[in-house]
């Protein structure tokens, strides 16, 4: 994922998301969650780039995570905490898209409806 501060962006993660700092090398920082989500922080010095995909219905995230938490509390704390976050939406499941401080979009989801 790039980002314009490794350091930085591997604070915000793990406050926000939990991941914590498994590998520091010259050019990328490897986090990692408890339930083993790995995730490559990449210098981005001048923040041209963000990984993201651009539709003519607005922007896709390039990652997700599906989560055990109740997705719908995890929209609002993150709303809480300043962080910019898309619209709670229900298609085969609730989701919400949010960015990190480079503009990387994200999007997690609940589980999927039981049918």
């Amino acid at each position: 994922m790039p980002v314009s501060n490794l350091q930085a962006a591997s604070e915000w993660y793990a406050e926000h998301l939990g991941f914590t700092l498994a590998v520091e090398d010259p050019i990328c920082l490897e986090l990692r969650s408890t339930s083993g989500i790995r995730i490559f922080l990449i210098p981005n010095e001048d923040g041209s780039v963000n990984s993201q995909m651009r539709y003519s219905n607005g922007v896709q995230a390039s990652y997700g995570f599906t989560v055990a938490d109740d997705v719908q509390l995890l929209y609002q704390h993150f709303k809480d905490k300043g962080i910019q976050v898309g619209k709670l939406t229900d298609y085969q499941g609730l989701s919400f898209k949010f960015y990190d401080p480079d503009g990387n979009a994200i999007e997690l989801w609940g589980d999927y409806p039981q049918g």
